[in-house]
């Protein structure tokens, strides 16, 4: 089973860690994609030397940045029977392929295998936060439970595989979603969301494990910045599936306003009210840019802009 590992980056300080730990894996039929983004000529030279440096890495250059529009120029070079995803601020632990291999061997019939992201320890006072992830172990089958996750199921992007096929039938990552694109997270719960809708089985395992080393933001604007970005994200999402006519768009705004709205009351915390109206604002605004400036390309399932993004 041969894998193709794919890594989308803007940061030259953390993507060699994240290339050696690649290269460190205890199953060792593997190709590693790596696309750059940016103006950055150090994390050109980090790529293109780990490419010199093992015949089994690529290395691919892009001006424009954008995580989803990496992961889909990796997916095209990529030649394996399976594609693993991961970012350039995490570290795969040794057995991380030999662990999905296993997963996917075990089970013919599941087409996607997510496992756990780890945050390190916090290592300054004050704020901060590290996304992370550690699912259970756990079969999900859209059809069977009529849509219902089972318990502690769940997957991210930074840890996730993929069988071909089922990337054909989904579509390409949506390039409006993720870090560098207009809505700048919720690009792994939008690519779930279709895989559900085309019910597609899919496993979680706190097996396959890979550390988000380099992942921690540290001080109240990065956190802040952080919360803000999820609200105009998972608006703008809210948004798509009101394009596509599914009514949980509808729903989930109108759940946001009425955690707003009374969300502080129970417990009472009026000191919430301030945040939470900020991220209701942002989570607004994101949904009405994206249902009044997108409309979906029904064939590949993605947004396209209406008229020229604006700011």
């Amino acid at each position: 089973m041969k894998f193709s590992v794919c890594i989308g980056s803007v940061r030259a300080t953390t993507l060699g860690p994240a290339i050696e730990s690649i290269r460190r894996q205890t199953w060792t039929d593997w190709e590693l994609i790596v696309v750059g983004q940016g103006p950055d000529a150090a994390l050109r030279s980090v790529g293109e030397s780990a490419a010199l440096a093992d015949k089994r890495i690529r290395y691919v250059h892009l001006e424009r940045r954008g995580v989803s529009l990496a992961r889909n120029v990796a997916v095209s070079h990529a030649t394996g029977e399976i594609i693993a995803i991961t970012d350039d601020d995490c570290e795969a632990r040794e057995d991380w392929l030999a662990t999905l291999a296993d997963c996917f061997a075990a089970e013919p019939e599941v087409d996607v295998v997510g496992g756990a992201l780890v945050a390190p320890p916090i290592r300054k006072a004050g704020f901060a936060k590290c996304p992370d992830q550690i699912p259970a172990e756990a079969l999900y089958d859209p059809i069977a439970s009529g849509r219902r996750p089972p318990p502690g199921w769940d997957w991210v992007t930074a840890n996730v595989a993929f069988r071909p096929p089922v990337l054909q039938r989904a579509g390409p990552f949506d390039e409006c979603f993720g870090p560098g694109a207009m809505f700048r997270v919720a690009t792994d719960t939008e690519y779930k969301l279709r895989l559900e809708t085309l019910g597609v089985r899919m496993r979680s395992t706190p097996r396959a494990v890979v550390l988000h080393t380099y992942g921690c933001r540290y001080g109240l604007r990065a956190v802040l910045k952080r919360s803000i970005d999820y609200s105009w994200g998972h608006g703008a999402l809210s948004g798509k599936l009101t394009l596509l006519g599914d009514p949980r768009g509808r729903e989930w705004l109108a759940s946001k306003r009425r955690e707003v709205s009374s969300g502080w009351l129970r417990p009472f915390r009026p000191d919430r009210l301030p945040l939470s109206a900020l991220q209701l604002w942002y989570f607004t605004r994101g949904y009405m840019r994206c249902v009044n400036g997108f409309r979906v390309d029904a064939a590949r399932g993605v947004l396209e802009p209406i008229a020229a993004p604006t700011a």
